[in-house]
Formats: structure tokens, C-alpha cells, sequence
């Protein structure tokens, strides 16, 4: 029965003709395009803007409503990022298994040896799949906008982090940047904990550990950071480096600015709340 379920599950989620068989085609596959994610995101910074200028343009919903919508995103993202994290997973274990003699694509991709086949297989099919959330992902914000606490919920940091994301997830693809597929075990990883905790406090049973959530997006930031130095090493001092290493330092760069303002958001929701304990 074990056998049986893990051969389902390999097949669904590895062996799958749409899984094994993909291939991100520029131009032709959806999404495979860079004016796609340069016009989703133009689109989002508008109507954020015109929703928060005239917030009588948007329609009337109710509190139950609302909640009822944000905990149905919120399960569908969750599921998602849980789906994600183990396809994910599972094709590097996968593809682990058929180059036994050859693991340093985990960190590197060789730009020679991948040159032709990096943008094809389980792996960037799962990696593609990730890149179109950050598109979905665009809802929270409009749920946001919604409710009646946006002056307080909708910050900065949740516009920029929405509005570049998908930036980054495109040029991770599209180039084949090495060591992508451990960003989004990670990021993914986070999301199942993050969007659990909006599911579960849209149905009313809030849980206790926001602030978790908070330090684990951290945490995440930090360890890409660290990624990064790895990647360094081996892009220095293997023959012919690593693929995607330009779009690297532009993801170093923006994960930097993620730690700084979560780091500034986390001292401002938590520190000072806790100077206000008698």
C-alpha cells in the first residue's frame, strides 16, 4: 500500500507527460514572455493605487463575505504551496537518482552542460508553476483593499514585495538561474505556514503564532543570502561557472532589501509592543 502510494504520487507529480515533458519555450509557452509579468505587474501598481485614491469605485462587501473569499484563497494557496514544495522535492530527488555520479547541479549549473536541456523536465516545470503564483498571489492585496482595516494592513513592503516578486520568478526561469529550485522549496515552504495562518484566522480560529510566520519569512532571507555565498564559490571555481549568475546579484540585491524591511517590520510590530508590557 506504502509502494502504491508513492508511485502515485511520483507519477502525478514527476512522471506525469505535462510534468516530465515540459518546456519553457520563450514566446511560446504561457507566461514565457518578459512584457507578461512587466504588464501583470503595471496592472496591480495601477489598481492599487486607483483602489486607494478612490476607494468608491470598489463595490460593497460584507465582513462574512470577505472572510469567506480571503479563507478560500488562502486554502487554494496554501494546498498550492504544499503541492509545490513536494513536486519540487520530489524531482530533485528524482533527477538526483539519475545522475547518481554527479550531484553539483543542486548549487550549479554548469553553463556548458546545460546550456540546451536546463530549461526542461520536472524540476522547471514546478519552478514555472511557482513563478505563476506570484500572479495569483496578486489577490491578497485586492482582499486587503477590501477590508475595512487597509489603511493599517496595507504597507510598503506588501506592495514592493508583490510588485517584484514576479520580476525575480520570471528571470529565475527564463535565464535558468542555478539553484532556483532551492528558492522555491523555501519560499513555498513558507507560504504552506503563512497562508495556513490567514486560512485559519479568516474562519475565526486565529492562531498564536504570527509572529513565527514573521521571524520564518526572516529566516528565509537570511538563508538565501547565505545561498548566494555558496553559489559564489562554485560559479569561481569551476571551469565555466554557473548559469544565471547575473540574475543572482539582482536577487541577492532584492532578497538584501526584503531583510531590511522585514527586519524594520518585525521591530516595529513586535519590539514595541513588547516595551508596552507592564
Amino acid at each position: 500500500m506504502k509502494n502504491l502510494a508513492t508511485n502515485i504520487i511520483h507519477y502525478w507529480l514527476v512522471g506525469h507527460p505535462i510534468v516530465n515533458q515540459f518546456e519553457f519555450k520563450h514566446g511560446q509557452t504561457f507566461g514565457a514572455t518578459l512584457l507578461f509579468p512587466i504588464i501583470s505587474i503595471l496592472i496591480y501598481l495601477s489598481f492599487t493605487l486607483l483602489s486607494l485614491r478612490f476607494p468608491s469605485l470598489l463595490p460593497i462587501v460584507s465582513t462574512t463575505t470577505l472572510r469567506c473569499i480571503t479563507a478560500t484563497h488562502s486554502l487554494i494557496l496554501c494546498i498550492l504551496s504544499l503541492i509545490m514544495v513536494v513536486g519540487c522535492g520530489v524531482s530533485i530527488i528524482h533527477e538526483m537518482a539519475a545522475n547518481v555520479h554527479d550531484w553539483n547541479w543542486i548549487i550549479c549549473y554548469n553553463r556548458l552542460n546545460y546550456e540546451n536541456v536546463i530549461l526542461r523536465g520536472p524540476i522547471f516545470f514546478w519552478c514555472y508553476v511557482f513563478y505563476l503564483s506570484k500572479i495569483l498571489e496578486f489577490l491578497d492585496t485586492l482582499l486587503i483593499i477590501l477590508s475595512s482595516s487597509r489603511s493599517r494592513r496595507l504597507s510598503f513592503l506588501h506592495v514592493y514585495h508583490h510588485a517584484l516578486v514576479p520580476l525575480v520568478c520570471y528571470f529565475d526561469v527564463a535565464i535558468g538561474q542555478s539553484m532556483w529550485h532551492v528558492g522555491v522549496i523555501t519560499n513555498a515552504s513558507v507560504h504552506v505556514l503563512m497562508y495556513a495562518y490567514y486560512f485559519l484566522s479568516a474562519i475565526g480560529k486565529r492562531p498564536k503564532w504570527k509572529k513565527l510566520v514573521t521571524n520564518v519569512q526572516i529566516g528565509q532571507f537570511m538563508f538565501c543570502i547565505m545561498c548566494f555565498g555558496a553559489l559564489m564559490y562554485y560559479h569561481f571555481t569551476t571551469e565555466f561557472g554557473c548559469s544565471g549568475i547575473g540574475v543572482w546579484f539582482y536577487t541577492f540585491s532584492f532578497n538584501v532589501s526584503l531583510l531590511v524591511l522585514f527586519l524594520n517590520f518585525h521591530f516595529k510590530t513586535y519590539a514595541k509592543s513588547n516595551t508596552k508590557k507592564p
